[in-house]
């Protein structure tokens, strides 16, 4: 008779460190969904910097080529005045 009840608290035993394990995991489970929403919006927080970025370096390449016309136009005008 002991040994039914033995093999009945030895089950009993596993059974709650099944159901530990399980609790566990969920709070593993939570808390790497959290994580993942938090890195979905710093990732989305820094898609949005990138295009802020890109849009600055356009605009940085295009005062640079208007720059660049306005410093040709003065060397050729200083050219022709040595002539």
């Amino acid at each position: 008779m002991t040994n039914g009840l033995d093999k009945f608290t030895n089950l009993e035993s596993k059974v709650y460190r099944i159901v530990e394990l399980f609790r566990a995991t969920n709070v593993q489970k939570e808390t790497l969904e959290k994580e993942i929403l938090r890195f979905k919006s710093k990732i989305d927080q820094m898609s949005a910097e990138n295009g802020q970025l890109k849009s600055e370096v356009s605009q940085f390449k295009k005062e640079n080529r208007i720059i660049k016309e306005k410093v040709e136009i003065i060397i050729r005008k200083l050219d022709r005045l040595r002539l």
